[in-house]
């Protein structure tokens, strides 16, 4: 158990709102009620219950990283709010150490009637920092959101990017201990986007803690050590973030399938084993043990193996940088298929995506698949990746609507294979990866 000093502890948090149906009934629950309660009589009830969050307990030390996902409307923001000390909990409850900084919904904190210069020393002394602390920071904080003038202007004349530029330079120019991140980033340019991804990373390397929520799951994975998963209000997974991730994208792909019409039955499993020799066959068995991990299937298709193999189809745990290497998949129909199409995520310890591809990128569709046909594909590439531990996930799928990623998942495994990269004798690599590039030079004289 980590020795850093408790930065957020929360136990049991809930959070209920009464729902009317009519106007009225809120009077008569405000009326009624006290009159029969005068009386000794039980109050009666003119509203339902909806509980936005219910028992969600979690822990942040000094220097963590918690990400938060889940759908629209699964809890998200109201925990953020009880963790801030915005929004009373119904139930359980928050301790908090140190100064939280919290960049939550679009404008909040901010006075739409005062300036940007105002709203900063505004929201400066609701963080505890004087007058000097903030002249102090002023400059700092203007030149960070880069608005130039309108810092004069009232926040109201503001675009959605001015108030969020405003309102991250403020939050992470007060010293806080804790940085609590919602989805406002998302209404950034580009630039800004990576420009505060870069200032977080500094604020974590120095030892701040990070809540952290964005729909954005790549970026979740990329800063966050652990990660809380929401669904309808309640907590389903909390954990290591790769993992936590998974299973979030099992559920979303769960309810998809649940919510489509049911496929037509698949044909009884189709024996293979007259295709393959034993060694053969012993792979499929130990691949068929290591992807069973989340992996889901609807039995249209199915991967039998994946496996990382050298130019002369030796299997491969270790590559060097610069090497060349085959990605070989091997599926079957279990039944007619007109068009299929397979993918896979090559990704870093942390479970971040830092290459993929898929047969409809590379121009090489799977077509008019007979039921029990066994199919071979050979991915063949140059790894340019930096050293390290990394995994294949590998997905076989019928598209529906590319251009909104719409597939029907016949077999997703999140790890089909892990191997690992070494330098071997090349330089260091400064960065997840390289691609290859063609340099030239030319030298310009200029006057003596």
């Amino acid at each position: 158990m980590s020795s850093e000093p408790m930065m957020i502890r929360a136990e049991g948090l809930g959070k209920c709102y009464r729902v009317y149906e009519r106007p009225e009934d809120r009077l008569k629950q405000s009326v009624v009620a006290r009159w029969r309660g005068l009386r000794g009589q039980p109050p009666p009830q003119y509203y339902r219950e909806f509980w936005a969050l219910r028992e969600v307990s979690l822990e942040l030390r000094r220097g963590e990283t918690l990400g938060v996902i889940g759908r629209n409307g699964s809890g998200k923001s109201t925990l953020l709010q009880m963790l801030c000390g915005t929004l009373a909990p119904t139930t359980g409850r928050v301790e908090t150490g140190g100064r939280i900084a919290a960049l939550l919904e679009l404008g909040a904190g901010f006075n739409p009637e005062f300036t940007g210069r105002e709203n900063v020393y505004l929201n400066g002394s609701v963080l505890g920092l004087t007058q000097a602390e903030v002249d102090a920071r002023f400059e700092r904080i203007a030149a960070f959101a880069d608005i130039g003038a309108f810092i004069d202007q009232p926040v109201k004349t503001y675009s959605s990017g001015m108030y969020v530029r405003l309102a991250f330079a403020v939050a992470v120019n007060v010293d806080a201990d804790v940085l609590v991140v919602d989805e406002a980033l998302a209404v950034g340019d580009m630039y800004f986007q990576a420009k505060c991804m870069a200032h977080i990373q500094r604020l974590i390397d120095d030892g701040v803690s990070l809540l952290f929520v964005s729909h954005d799951v790549g970026a979740v994975k990329s800063v966050c050590q652990r990660a809380l998963y929401l669904d309808r209000g309640q907590p389903v997974a909390l954990g290591e973030t790769a993992g936590v991730v998974e299973a979030y994208y099992s559920a979303r792909v769960q309810a998809e399938r649940a919510a489509r019409p049911a496929p037509e039955a698949a044909s009884p499993e189709l024996p293979a084993q007259d295709l393959f020799d034993p060694a053969d066959l012993e792979a499929q068995a130990e691949f068929a043990r290591r992807a069973d991990f989340q992996r889901i299937r609807n039995g249209q298709a199915e991967f039998l193996d994946v496996r990382l193999t050298d130019l002369d189809g030796q299997p491969l745990e270790c590559v060097e940088f610069g090497q060349t290497v085959v990605l070989r998949m091997l599926f079957r129909a279990n039944q007619a298929i007109a068009l299929a199409g397979m993918a896979y995520h090559v990704r870093d310890r942390t479970g971040y995506d830092i290459i993929y591809s898929d047969t409809e990128i590379e121009s090489r569709p799977i077509t008019d698949l007979r039921a029990g046909q066994v199919v071979q594909t050979d991915w063949r590439f140059t790894v340019r990746l930096r050293e390290g531990d990394y995994s294949i996930a590998a997905m076989l799928s019928i598209p529906e609507n590319l251009e909104i990623a719409q597939v029907d998942v016949c077999d997703f495994v999140p790890i089909a294979l892990a191997f690992k990269v070494v330098r071997g004798e090349t330089l260091p690599l400064h960065a997840a990866c390289h691609w290859q590039n063609e340099v030239a030079h030319r030298t310009l004289e200029g006057e003596a």
